[in-house]
């Protein structure tokens, strides 16, 4: 039996082992309106308050920018409307929307204002989910129906300036109280979203457990509130982007919790991580995807509108290009979303590496989309008071945010490859003394045949003729990054888990295949359901993106062969005299001047700038 076959199923831990398990993608989910009736209904009247919000002036994008703050109106208004309540249980006060209805609604906040997503985002997506999950009925009673309610907000505290967000090694601690009714935690959070007003706030620290016999640290996770003795808000920070929301940096210095806060069971804090960060990676990806789509009208816009040598910019080939990749590259992290969104709402189904991927693919999609419609607003996307500068500015953090896209490749790829490692190693063991372990031998050799037999190597699905030709390379490859990641597990065994450069390129790999896939499922469905001839568009954009994906995918295939490792190793060595010469060394082309004098980077916020106005109060006082 093969890992991915015990566990609960995924389609694309599956894809590392060669197998196509087509009933998790296929067919693809039904629109919301008829799975879900209600959730449609729902999120149709908030989305409406929303666009509401906005035509009265509650809701001003420009203004909030500029203020740095989310004006009390706008919260007030939210939580009238209901939408601080979207994922709270409607026996809590909540609207109880699921998966796919929360997803509907953060796309359509963030494509308002990504500042106002972070502000649902971190109270329905992170906050309330969490204690909707992994809270007992005591917890869920006292704090969803307040935070339904609105009357104060919800924080999730888990990143730290040492350890960012990797809930397993964090450094904030904490020690049984000496009353023996509860715990003490020390350690910083920073960068945490309504940190500074939030009432109820998820948060993380180490404690000692025992496991196998020995004592070890692993992550708690605890509800915490700002009037518990020993809590501080240190400050909040300035942004580049998103800078209406607010981010603070918190300080436990013995705050005091009581054991009846502990979320979840002590020692298991990691599972309310990630189960909350999948629901939050869902909503990110829905924003980005809905902002890139609502980009691209106003890129085509701009591009009718704009003149040079007689002609409008979207008339030149490279800005259809341009567009054209745009449109084709939004099609599929649509496609993600939505079936992303349904799995979800489903309990049987593993969609944690779904979730990484679409929110890699969709973060990374709409900074692309932003740069480009700077790039063709000329001047014009370079400054106030056009909102491209804006937009560009609040695209960027999407790629850090639930986890930095660099970090996520490679939970997605060390995940992958754990199946086929287990077994080679078991293979390994029994081999070493064959006769001895011939029933291990066996028994490997007949789950081998099992697990091939069992396994989907080809569609089974009836595909539109049109979709027929990217459902064979999709096979095709899959069976290639079988063999890429048996071939990397063999070559570098335990040190896999150093090769990151190795492992990025498996998770790359897999992202492709994923996003095919959907995106197939989804065109099928449609011309299904309008028919063909109504459905040249879609499958336009299908053609475009399975083709140019196809093409990524070869290229990361051969950078995986020897070649590209020998690259690896080029770019290895020069990392190494770089940090060696503590940066770039050889001498210019030119002439070789002095480097100006800079501050050290630090991990800990420089000293502000003084402002005109402090110098002139410094001046005045020494007169």
């Amino acid at each position: 039996m093969t890992a991915s076959s015990s566990a609960t199923p995924s389609f694309v831990r599956g894809l590392f082992e060669g197998d196509l398990n087509e009933s998790l993608l296929f067919p693809y989910p039904a629109p919301l309106n008829e799975r879900a009736p209600d959730d449609a209904s729902t999120a149709t009247r908030l989305i409406a308050e929303l666009h509401r919000m906005v035509e009265t002036g509650v809701i001003d994008p420009v203004q909030m920018d500029e203020d740095e703050c989310i004006p009390e109106a706008v919260i007030e208004g939210f939580a009238k409307a209901g939408l601080l309540a979207l994922s709270i249980p409607r026996e809590y006060g909540g609207l109880g929307l699921s998966a796919s209805g929360y997803a509907v609604v953060a796309g359509a906040v963030a494509a308002v204002d990504p500042s106002l997503a972070v502000l649902i985002g971190v109270h329905c997506g992170l906050s309330s989910k969490a204690i909707v999950l992994f809270g007992n009925d005591q917890q869920k009673a006292r704090y969803l129906p307040m935070l339904a309610r609105g009357e104060t907000l919800g924080a999730y505290a888990l990143t730290e300036p040492e350890t960012g967000s990797d809930a397993q090694n964090i450094v904030s601690r904490a020690e049984r109280a000496p009353d023996g009714q509860g715990w003490l935690l020390y350690g910083r959070k920073h960068w945490i979203g309504n940190g500074q007003r939030a009432g109820v706030i998820v948060t993380f620290a180490q404690t000692r457990v025992e496991r196998d016999g020995k004592m070890v640290n692993r992550p708690t996770a605890f509800i915490i509130r700002p009037d518990m003795p020993g809590f501080h808000v240190h400050g909040t920070i300035r942004k580049l982007g998103i800078r209406a929301s607010t981010q603070a940096e918190l300080i436990y210095d013995g705050l005091y919790v009581p054991d009846d806060h502990v979320l979840g069971e002590v020692g298991k804090g990691f599972s309310v991580a990630v189960n909350a960060l999948n629901a939050g990676r869902l909503s990110l990806a829905a924003g980005c995807t809905t902002a890139a789509k609502l980009l691209l009208r106003e890129y085509i816009a701009y591009g009718e509108m704009r003149r040079q040598f007689g002609a409008p910019l979207a008339s030149f080939e490279v800005t259809q290009r341009k567009a054209a990749t745009m449109a084709a590259d939004a099609y599929a992290a649509d496609a993600m979303v939505g079936a992303l969104a349904a799995a979800l709402d489903q309990k049987d189904v593993d969609a944690s590496l779904e979730a990484a991927i679409a929110k890699v693919f969709a973060s990374e999609l709409i900074w692309r989309a932003t740069d480009e419609m700077v790039q063709l607003a000329g001047g014009r996307g370079f400054v106030k008071p056009w909102p491209y500068e804006r937009y560009l500015r609040d695209a960027r953090i999407n790629r850090i945010f639930e986890g930095a896209n660099e970090i996520l490749r490679l939970y997605v790829g060390l995940n992958g490859v754990q199946g086929t490692a287990a077994q080679l190693q078991e293979l390994a063991e029994a081999l070493k003394s064959p006769v001895k372990h011939w029933e291990r031998v066996a028994e490997y050799a007949t789950g081998r045949v099992k697990s091939a037999l069992g396994r989907h190597e080809k569609f089974e699905v009836r595909l539109h003729a049109r979709l027929e030709p990217h459902a064979r390379y999709i096979e095709k490859h899959t069976a290639e990054l079988a063999q890429a990641t048996t071939r990397a597990v063999m070559r570098h065994k335990k040190r896999i888990i150093e090769r990151q450069m190795v492992v990025e390129r498996l998770a790359d790999m897999a992202a492709e295949l994923y996003a095919r896939t959907v995106t197939v499922s989804r065109t099928q469905r449609l011309i299904e359901q309008q028919g063909a001839d109504a459905s040249t568009r879609e499958l336009d954009l299908c053609d475009l993106f399975c083709v140019t994906s196809g093409r990524r995918f070869r290229e990361l295939r051969v950078a995986l062969q020897e070649g590209g490792e020998t690259i690896d190793e080029g770019r290895r060595s020069i990392a190494a005299a770089l940090r060696a010469d503590g940066g770039y060394v050889v001498s210019d082309s030119l002439l070789d001047v002095p480097a100006p004098v800079a501050p050290p980077p630090s991990l800990t916020p420089p000293e502000p700038a003084r402002t005109a106005s402090d110098k002139a109060a410094e001046l005045a006082g020494s007169v």
